[in-house]
């Protein structure tokens, strides 16, 4: 298995020698194509990198009809980055996040921040030396990357002696950064239902980090109480395939990875949900232009056609997905 290393692969915008883009694509959309949206931005293919994420999400949020917008450049396409443009239009399909919390008296202890502070760089260090490889088995993350692992190990029983005040900041913290620790820290605490719900409820935060940090933790979860039915608990699939329908990039490419891991039993609910919520998502991050990112989306909507996975790869490897997914569209028609 591989951690979801999404965040590292993010954020060019911020760079000082701005890339020049190499693709363009798009996401959410109905009334806008990617061409719109590029032209409303003023950005082609082949320009540097703009120098300001939010200045181009305020631009996407003046068009009609826009409710949210995320901009994402990732890397990598020929050495050029790669830029999505997502939006929510009003009335469609969407991810639906809770209101932000307000508290501002529940402050995180300095040995809780201190202790995630130095696992957010060890996992950068695993992912630099291209060890992300984790074992799920005791229902939380062990990477391979010895530093790391280390620090994680470290985490149980911290995270058991802090379990309370951990759960009430992820619920009702006003700071997204301690709410983003609370997520990442009680995927090491004592295994209960009460958890993982808290968790769930993190999926729906305001905040994408948040949110990512939520997934992350509950993606061992759900492997551990898949593999040890005995135990009782239950990880619902409900907001992992609402998260395909987000406006943010980073949740859609999180959902995706981890509903690859948790297809592959073909659930009868979860392939239902797909079908009934998820597949014109599903079809247009399909026809992305960079092909690794492409490739999930692809797979899940075969798996909802109930298309063997040798079949799903075999139709891929022809590079004709256009001619592929029409036909897929056939038998996932109501």
């Amino acid at each position: 298995m591989k951690y979801f290393f999404f965040l590292c692969c993010s954020g060019l915008l911020l760079a000082q020698t701005r890339p020049a883009i190499g693709i363009i694509d798009s996401y959410g959309t109905r009334d806008y194509s990617t061409e719109k949206l590029a032209k409303a931005l003023s950005i082609r293919e082949g320009d540097p990198l703009p120098p300001s994420k939010g200045d181009l999400e305020e631009m996407l949020l003046s068009l009609k009809g826009v409710a949210r917008a995320n901009i994402e450049s990732v890397c990598c396409e020929g050495g050029k980055a790669i830029l999505y443009l997502g939006v929510e239009e009003r009335g469609q399909i969407h991810l639906e996040l809770r209101e932000a919390p307000t508290n501002e008296n529940l402050p995180l202890p300095e040995n809780l921040v201190e202790i995630h502070s130095r696992l957010i760089s060890a996992l950068s260090d695993a992912a630099k030396a291209n060890e992300t490889s984790e074992d799920w088995r005791l229902g939380y993350s062990l990477i391979t990357h010895t530093p790391a692992q280390v620090i994680q190990l470290q985490l149980p029983d911290l995270v058991n002696e802090n379990q309370s005040l951990l759960r009430r900041v992820l619920r009702d913290s006003a700071d997204p950064d301690d709410r983003t620790i609370a997520a990442t820290l009680l995927g090491y605490g004592p295994k209960g239902q009460g958890l993982i719900d808290d968790l769930q409820y993190a999926l729906r935060d305001p905040e994408q980090f948040v949110r990512g940090a939520a997934l992350r933790s509950l993606a061992p979860l759900a492997y551990y109480a898949a593999k040890n039915p005995a135990t009782g608990l239950r990880v619902p699939t409900t907001w992992f395939v609402e998260m395909l329908n987000s406006y943010a990039w980073q949740d859609r490419m999180n959902a995706m990875n981890l509903l690859l891991e948790l297809t592959t039993t073909r659930d009868p609910y979860l392939m239902r949900h797909i079908r009934e919520r998820a597949v014109p998502a599903l079809e247009e991050m399909a026809l992305w232009r960079h092909l690794p990112h492409a490739l999930p989306a692809y797979i899940l909507l075969g798996r909802a056609a109930d298309v063997q996975d040798d079949e799903i790869q075999s139709s891929w490897a022809s590079t004709e997905r256009e001619a592929s997914l029409k036909k897929l569209r056939k038998k996932l028609k109501p």
